[in-house]
């Protein structure tokens, strides 16, 4: 500990206390209080004395004492360190949970950590950091760096279609911090009713509701969203490959969307949250170029590289950036700035589409193992969605309770996810939304194998209606891209 860092407490005697019993008590108080955590190493006896004005003997005194009673570790020619399980009763109230991490992770929307290139991200960071101004290490523009912005945005033009200047792109913390950007302008703006899909993700139902929003369910099925009904100020949609049940939107009801959002002069954001990892098909155009002036799109790296890195962007419409600008200047100030430099290197360097193309086959080869594999074990169950992304899901018959089958493979230390978690309110099927980006291809047919006995073990206690099910392996379903539209006349949003 620092002896700038120790000024935050101060001795101060009590009657009849002498120097050294206030220290100790100084001292003891803290590290109780868990101000002082088991490992910190406090100042060396002849600095923490110099900094209080004291004699050296008063501070040996009391570390003397604390090591008496347990409270501190005193070694030759070392700082005096805070024991653990030194804190008492207020810290010990809450303590961590280890959970056994899981044998098999299913998890939807989960990357390879492994094929993260670090190397030759530190490379390029090191490369940044050496050749930066000293004043690329202050306070920055809170949009995010231009040469971030303005590589991203070529980028995304070139393999998205998607329209915005350097000028309209905000960098984020992520999607989680981009849509909560737009929660906070829509709110200032008094435009309450959010439109969600349903199913979706349920982080951002619960942003919504904490934005103080209404939240609007609005239903999906092979197609996407159904927008017949649709009645929102404002509304999430996974175009490209609908999180969780990966359906693909198709040019109907893009069509349709587009002429819902100019007609009720509605904000439609896209969240191109996997549009990276398409297997056999045509790259699909984002939305947002589109209907620029009515569409907000968002974008991440956590699942092309790693979450750690905290970097997203936000594509605003022109009519809003000053507001979503603002907003996000309250939420942090800017985003790391040397992380961003980084990835604009690695982006203009070519490494960032290098690995892309390196982890989209080795995602496919994973895909096609655990298809095979579900078709081996699960002959009569539809598996949709494989199309794109890193998940497929499985639906389960009716009457088959999919909570029960997750917990039964949580206790079998296999991690999936149910398919009614992601619905708004009631859920309408059912199912198990089943993630393969760390599913070695080694290993996927023997969780397959223990996944399947889960789930004929409940099939065998579900009731049954109607006539038996057909047990033939069932066609995949593919969706074709959609058809380009016609450019409209832009109508001024309400929120202009």
């Amino acid at each position: 500990m620092d002896i700038d860092e120790a000024r935050w407490w101060s001795l101060q005697r009590r009657p009849g206390e002498t120097l050294r019993i206030a220290l100790e008590r100084t001292l003891r108080d803290a590290i109780l209080s868990g101000a002082l955590r088991g490992g910190v190493s406090l100042p060396a006896s002849r600095r923490l004395a110099a900094a209080l004005g004291v004699s050296r003997g008063v501070v040996t005194d009391a570390y003397d004492q604390l090591e008496t009673q347990g409270f501190v570790v005193i070694r030759a020619r070392a700082a005096p360190v805070v024991t653990d399980g030194a804190r008492g009763s207020v810290a010990r109230s809450a303590p961590e949970i280890d959970l056994p991490a899981p044998r098999y992770d299913l998890a939807p929307s989960e990357p390879d950590f492994h094929l993260f290139p670090l190397r030759r991200w530190m490379s390029t960071a090191q490369r940044v950091a050496r050749e930066c101004d000293w004043p690329t290490l202050g306070y920055r523009d809170y949009r995010g760096e231009r040469a971030l912005r303005a590589v991203l945005a070529d980028r995304l033009g070139r393999t998205r279609g998607v329209i915005a200047s350097p000028e309209q792109i905000i960098v984020t913390q992520g999607t989680t911090q981009s849509v909560d950007i737009l929660l906070r302008v829509l709110r200032a703006r008094r435009s309450p009713r959010f439109g969600v899909e349903d199913p979706s993700n349920p982080v951002r139902h619960k942003q919504v509701m904490a934005a103080a929003l209404t939240l609007v369910a609005q239903p999906t099925d092979g197609d996407g969203l159904l927008i017949d009904g649709l009645s929102a100020d404002a509304v999430l949609v996974t175009p490209a490959h609908q999180y969780p049940t990966g359906s693909v939107l198709s040019g109907e009801r893009r069509r349709s969307l587009v002429r819902w959002a100019r007609a009720t002069n509605s904000l439609v954001i896209e969240d191109d949250h996997d549009a990276e990892f398409r297997y056999g098909a045509e790259p699909i155009r984002a939305l947002q170029g589109l209907a620029p002036d009515h569409i907000a799109h968002l974008g991440a790296v956590s699942k092309t590289l790693v979450p750690a890195l905290r970097l997203g962007w936000l594509v605003v419409p022109a009519l809003l950036l000053e507001e979503a600008m603002h907003q996000k200047r309250l939420a942090d100030g800017f985003s790391p700035v040397l992380d961003q430099l980084t990835l604009a290197a690695f982006l203009e360097l070519g490494e960032y589409d290098r690995h892309v193309r390196k982890a989209r086959s080795v995602y496919r080869s994973r895909r096609d193992t655990l298809l095979a594999a579900l078709a081996r074990n699960l002959p009569g169950l539809e598996v949709v969605g494989d199309g794109a992304g890193l998940h497929v899901l499985l639906r389960l018959p009716a009457g088959v309770d999919d909570v029960a089958v997750t917990r039964s493979a949580s206790e079998r230390r296999i991690r999936v996810h149910p398919l009614s978690s992601f619905y708004v309110g009631a859920p309408r099927a059912n199912g198990l939304v089943i993630g393969y980006g760390r599913l070695h291809e080694s290993t996927a047919m023997a969780v397959v194998r223990e996944l399947a006995a889960i789930v004929r073990a409940n099939m065998d206690g579900a009731p049954r209606a109607g006539a038996p099910r057909d047990l033939r392996p069932s066609p995949r379903r593919w969706i074709a891209p959609p058809v380009q539209l016609r450019t409209a006349q832009t109508v001024a949003p309400h929120w202009a």
